[in-house]
């Protein structure tokens, strides 16, 4: 999959985080405070806010996490605007996102848009399911690794990513764990 070229250093990234019903809440609020604490330390050194995070969801509904809450979302953005990065949040509700062909036929075109393409746990799925991780190497929750591995056959599941790295957090709640300094590095690390 061609990805477009590297945005500009100066220019805004446009952040797309997929949420849907009975999506794991921590699932949407995790990479939205990564995002936003690198822009808070892209800001404290005097520079410009990079990152424009955008939570979506079908049709702009309001939708209602698995933990009862509803977090704030906007419609699925149109074919031609802007995406650095897309993002598919997991959760029970995944299995409804990925067997519904909206949701999976937006994935695949702003996917041809964007950057980077990621997932959080289960949305793995998600990504699977619109084939965008046929061939590939990718990992969920260590739960759900021989159901994706089942599933798509294609996929080269790693049910252990972090195993030759033990100091790499392999789970969102690290971002709990880790805190301030996790938000630190992944902010250098987002900014290449």
């Amino acid at each position: 999959m061609p990805n477009p070229p590297r945005s500009s250093p100066s220019r805004v990234r446009v952040v797309e985080l997929l949420t849907f019903p009975l999506v794991q809440l921590l699932d949407v609020t995790g990479p939205a405070q990564v995002f936003a604490s690198a822009n808070e330390f892209v800001l404290e050194s005097g520079g410009r806010p990079p990152y424009e995070l955008k939570v979506v969801a079908q049709g702009g509904a309001q939708v209602t996490a698995s933990a009862g809450l509803k977090p704030s979302t906007q419609s699925l953005p149109q074919e031609g605007s802007l995406v650095d990065t897309l993002m598919v949040a997991g959760g029970r509700g995944v299995e409804a996102a990925a067997a519904d062909p909206v949701i999976v036929d937006w994935v695949q075109m702003r996917a041809k848009r964007a950057r980077r393409i990621a997932s959080v746990c289960t949305g793995a799925f998600l990504l699977a399911a619109s084939g965008l991780l046929d061939g590939r190497r990718a990992a969920t929750h260590w739960s759900h690794c021989a159901e994706l591995a089942r599933r798509y056959s294609k996929v080269r599941v790693d049910a252990d990513p972090g195993a030759d790295k033990p100091r790499l957090s392999r789970a969102i709640s690290a971002g709990c764990i880790h805190g301030k300094r996790v938000s630190k590095l992944t902010s250098k690390f987002l900014a290449r």
